[in-house]
């Protein structure tokens, strides 16, 4: 006698299943790379990659100021910087050492973030769903407000996205199917997010939540597992740690400080529905178009949850790995805690899939030509939105303020011609200055000098008194700062 296991299938396994029964198949099915991923998402990821490139370059005549910061800090490498860990500034360098210093190597990291975090949850999305949901899922996702306009100022939440969204998929199938090399991806992912910004620590509190509550989870739950994303996660971290003990840990005393700071501006109440309206804001196309299908559709018509996803492990994972790490960061607004509302960034990378979750069988009436050219459209108004406003024009239609249209060539080309008249022959190495000013100015120079932060020696340690002393510097700074008497003090 031969006994078999019974093995539920996931929805793909069933279309394959389907498809191979019954020889009529669609024509995104025939048209696959890899046996797993859609013309359809190859458009997608294409799309997000190119469009969210092109609309900061054709809207901006200067760069976003977290982008100019990353640029500062990518002009020497480090393990660490006064104020966080170091991924985005490496990014930036290793754009720039690919594409040259020109404002297209400053926006490709956050169109390639954003497409690296859509890929990453599309085999959670096929599995879950099934090829045709799945897609739905996916196309959603992409509406996320942060993985459209706010993924242009490539920041330390921009770099975290892609390697939050490996994690969840490497930790879903971690706990799905159990193998030690999930556990060792998993470990490896986190210290790859937490190199991007240390909120990630939200990310293991909602697994372990998972690994406590669900039965099947639980069961995996063993030292070695642990022990593997431990070893997964130092892998990638000991440098940047070691430089945090031999540094006193200056990011979390920068962090304190910036939170004692920010929540004496402004009341909590304030704070708190700020950090809450955003996420909601943020979520709104999917908001709109879920409450618009539920709307027309027959009262007595409920949206069916496939077997699949109906699991009751998969049900909690999507929920915890969903919402877990924002309801974390919720409590800790209630507690009386600052809540900054782009914190939440990278804490999303399955809203699309919870999205189709929730509105079941009703995603497939978004697999059609009217709504794909409504999702086009959407977008399209999305970029030129953010492009108009980034424009040189802007200030003087509105008469509103933007760094975007901050004249930063000619501030560039200005202080080029002042060093060249006052030295001639002589390169400018160093301008000390704000982070926006000098940063700004030393992006565009035909010198790339240097920038001493805030004339303080102690946040830019790659450049030393004696290397200013012997090759000179220009100061940028308000009517009536003295940064040169501050370095000298110093």
């Amino acid at each position: 006698m031969i006994l078999q296991k019974t093995v539920p299938l996931s929805p793909s396994q069933v279309e394959v299943a389907q498809e191979g029964s019954n020889r009529s198949t669609t024509l995104e099915n025939v048209k696959s790379w890899d046996h797993g991923w859609p013309v359809s998402i190859i458009y997608l990821l294409l799309f997000m990659l190119v469009f969210w490139c092109l609309v900061p370059i054709l809207g901006h005549h200067s760069p976003p100021l977290d982008v100019i910061e990353m640029h500062t800090w990518a002009q020497v490498p480090q393990w660490g910087y006064y104020k966080h860990p170091p991924l985005p500034a490496w990014c930036i360098y290793l754009s720039e050492a690919i594409f040259g210093r020109n404002s297209f190597a400053l926006f490709f990291p956050g169109a390639l973030s954003i497409t690296l975090a859509l890929a990453a949850v599309w085999p959670l999305a096929r599995r879950f769903f099934g090829v045709q949901k799945g897609v739905v899922a996916m196309f959603a996702q992409a509406m996320l407000a942060y993985y459209h306009i706010y993924c242009v100022d490539y920041n330390h939440n921009v770099a975290q996205m892609p390697f939050w969204a490996m994690a969840v998929t490497s930790f879903y199938f971690a706990v799905n199917e159990g193998y030690k090399r999930w556990w060792l991806l998993f470990g490896v992912m986190l210290g790859l997010a937490g190199l991007g910004k240390y909120s990630v620590i939200f990310l293991p509190m909602a697994c372990l939540a998972l690994l406590l509550w669900d039965k099947q989870a639980r069961q995996h739950l063993r030292l070695i597992n642990v022990l593997l994303v431990v070893a997964g996660g130092v892998l990638v971290t000991w440098p940047h740690l070691w430089w945090l003990w031999l540094n006193d840990f200056v990011p979390l005393s920068y962090a304190r400080d910036r939170l004692h700071e920010l929540a004496a501006n402004s009341a909590w109440s304030t704070r708190f529905i700020s950090y809450l309206g955003m996420q909601v804001a943020a979520h709104i196309v999917m908001l709109a178009v879920g409450l618009f299908l539920f709307w027309r559709t027959d009262s007595g018509l409920q949206p069916q949850i496939n077997e699949y996803a109906g699991q009751k492990l998969n049900q909690r994972f999507l929920w915890l790995l969903g919402m877990g790490p924002f309801g974390i960061t919720l409590i800790i607004g209630l507690t009386g805690g600052f809540l900054h509302p782009m914190w939440a960034s990278a804490m999303f990378p399955i809203s699309g899939l919870l999205f189709v979750y929730c509105i079941g069988e009703l995603a497939l009436q978004l697999r059609s030509r009217r709504w794909l050219m409504a999702w086009l459209a959407v977008m399209l108004v999305f970029g030129a939105a953010y492009a108009a406003k980034s424009t040189i024009l802007w200030p003087h239609l509105t008469g509103k303020y933007t760094r975007a249209a901050y004249p930063g060539p000619e501030l560039a080309a200005e202080i080029d011609a002042r060093w060249q008249a006052a030295f001639p022959g002589k390169p400018l190495r160093y301008i000390i200055g704000t982070p926006w000013e000098a940063g700004v100015a030393s992006f565009y120079s035909k010198y790339q000098p240097q920038i001493v932060i805030d004339a303080d020696l102690r946040i830019t340690p790659w450049v030393s008194a004696e290397q200013i002393t012997a090759c000179g510097a220009i100061t940028i700074a308000e009517e009536g700062t003295d940064l040169v008497s501050e370095l000298s003090d110093m």
